[in-house]
């Protein structure tokens, strides 16, 4: 029984650590400012040249365009309306997040969870038979930050011909409001996937899979700080499933990257315009 005590010990104090630690992570201290409702951009002079670098990698993979949609194109004159809801794992507590982020008050954490969820509305639409446009929008209420995008996607390998749809799609997304962030996205992807009626006319699924190459750029604009431009590449694996429900469109996608990425998508398409056939 002696050679029990010190194993129980040594456990209650590992537990006690752990604990610690945790609570510990969690009490950063928030920069502040009231001028915003929300939590807002703003650089602290505490920012770090290897946590703003760090902040340009994790903030390229959060804003990345995705529209959750499979390869095959929308047809010419069709249009989609969606709303899309990314949510990326960050942690809030190191100083890429914290000292570029000021909060209305010290309890109010940026993601106060283990991701940061991003609300947006992207439109797609059908321009030929192989060519779709989009355009991304998203805003943060009582903050000083909103996104704009816009994506193309070219269907080169069509199912009607060959067993799958494979397209290339071409993105970009910006963040405009913060008077001293500058952040620019660039994305390629290639994306393949396969349709499935279930109920003709009523039910299709459409699994899909692809690779994303990105590069992110950040400039800051402010008298806090005297940072360089930072520029990098990178990399991100997808896979995700639309299901098509008469017109409406259900669509869920996790992305694989140094941060991951799980995102939801509910959308409406109908036709717009018809196109003459020549």
């Amino acid at each position: 029984m002696k050679q029990l005590i010190p194993s129980k010990t040594a456990t209650i104090a590992l537990i006690l650590c752990l604990t610690y630690n945790f609570l510990s992570a969690q009490e950063v201290h928030l920069h502040t400012n009231p001028r915003w409702s929300e939590c807002s951009f703003q650089l602290d002079p505490s920012l770090t040249k290897d946590e703003w670098r760090q902040f340009t990698k994790e903030a390229g993979m959060v804003a990345c365009f995705r529209p959750l949609s499979s390869a095959k194109a929308l047809g010419p004159g069709r249009v989609e309306v969606a709303i899309l809801q990314w949510k990326t794992g960050i942690d809030e507590t190191t100083g890429a997040w914290n000292n570029t982020f000021v909060h209305p008050d010290e309890k109010h954490y940026l993601v106060g969870g283990p991701e940061l969820a991003i609300p947006g509305l992207t439109i797609r639409a059908g321009l030929t038979k192989k060519l779709d446009a989009g355009i991304y929008w998203t805003t943060s209420p009582g903050a000083n930050y909103s996104f704009a995008g816009a994506q193309l996607q070219y269907n080169f390998l069509n199912s009607s011909t060959h067993k799958v749809d494979v397209s290339s799609r071409l993105g970009f997304n910006t963040i405009y409001g913060p008077e001293d962030v500058n952040l620019s996205v660039y994305a390629l992807d290639v994306i393949a996937s396969k349709n499935f009626t279930v109920i003709k006319n009523w039910l299709s699924l459409s699994p899909y899979a692809g690779a994303t190459a990105h590069f992110t750029h950040t400039h800051e604009k402010s008298d806090r700080v005297n940072l360089a431009d930072e520029n990098i590449a990178g990399f991100q694996g997808m896979i995700g499933l639309v299901a098509g429900i008469k017109n409406f469109s259900l669509g869920v996608e996790y992305n694989k990257a140094t941060v991951k990425t799980l995102s939801y998508k509910i959308g409406y398409n109908f036709k717009l315009w018809s196109v003459k056939n020549n």
